[in-house]
């Protein structure tokens, strides 16, 4: 295993080593965009490394007098596994004539954690077209190391290529005295199977006592779900006669309460007919009684002289 993996290192570099060569990836790209009566030019840095300052160059030139509604740029970056905005900047409502230039130098840093490419997102609006115009692109390449410094890496490892070749006949011999384990282990292995085997049978006659028990279960279940439906049902109409039962309940004893209230005037009536009748027969075997009559007269006197 460790003679596949030193070889693999090697043929990883020699790898690298032609892709870059091949490549010969520059300092700076860039990419342009035409639309909307405007050509929006960016350049930036093919490579960094996370915590690195960076800067993109933006130009906007007017091939025509227009007014840009909107422009906006937004550039993101992968942070371990989620996205992390690092920079966005909007222009509204800026005049321009034909041929003139705005220019702006996006500058910032890049997070701790930052890997992979630069998501760049551009949005144009002008008076020149009703449908906004939108880009999506990468730019920059964020590495830990950059294809220069791997290229170092592998000049390095190529100076010492030699000792690793005297390393890689010592990993041959012990190449050989893996082998010779890996019989025994094989052997060991082939034990392991057997029993292995022994336990997969067991384990089908449980699954096959498993898929019975299951297929019982659910006729169970279903005839739980059943019997639940008649006992809902059983329970709804128990719940209705107890309804007609306390309604008739009340009505009986409302009945009741007016047969007690009838009773009661009844017996007021009775008992005032009675009242009258002993109040007539008393004032009719009642006597007249003797009255005086006095007359008061008012007798006038006619004064004297002496008076």
């Amino acid at each position: 295993m460790r003679i596949k993996s030193s070889v693999c290192v090697f043929v990883t570099l020699f790898f690298l080593f032609g892709q870059i060569c091949g490549f010969g990836a520059s300092s700076t790209n860039n990419f342009s965009f035409h639309g909307a009566g405007v050509i929006i030019d960016l350049t930036f840095p093919e490579e960094a490394h996370p915590t690195e300052s960076i800067t993109h160059n933006l130009t906007i030139t007017a091939k025509t007098s227009l007014t840009l509604e909107n422009f906006t740029i937004i550039i993101k970056v992968l942070v371990n596994s989620s996205w992390q905005q690092v920079y966005k900047e909007q222009v509204l409502f800026r005049d321009m004539l034909q041929n003139e230039n705005l220019t702006s130098h996006p500058r910032f840093t890049l997070p701790q954690n930052a890997h992979g490419k630069l998501h760049c997102f551009i949005y144009v609006l002008t008076d020149k077209t009703s449908d906004p115009l939108s880009y999506t692109f990468y730019t920059t390449h964020v590495r830990t190391l950059t294809y220069d410094e791997l290229l170092i890496e592998y000049n390095e490892l190529l100076t010492n290529y030699s000792d690793r070749l005297t390393e890689y006949e010592t990993l041959l011999e012990s190449y050989y005295e893996l082998t010779a384990t890996y019989g025994t282990l094989n052997s060991t292995y082939n034990s392991l199977l057997n029993e292995y085997n022994a336990l997969q049978s067991n384990y089908n006659s449980l699954n096959s006592s498993y898929h019975s028990l299951q297929a019982t279960y659910n006729s169970l279940l279903s005839s739980y779900y059943s019997l639940e439906a008649n006992f809902n049902i059983l329970n709804q109409t128990c719940t209705t006669l107890e309804n007609e039962i306390n309604n008739l309940r009340q009505k009986t004893d409302a009945s009741k309460i007016e047969i007690i209230n009838t009773r009661n005037l009844s017996y007021l009536f009775v008992g005032t007919t009675i009242a009258l009748i002993v109040l007539i027969i008393y004032i009719k075997k009642k006597k007249p009684e003797p009255y005086v009559v006095i007359r008061k007269e008012t007798v006038a006197v006619k004064p004297t002289e002496n008076s």
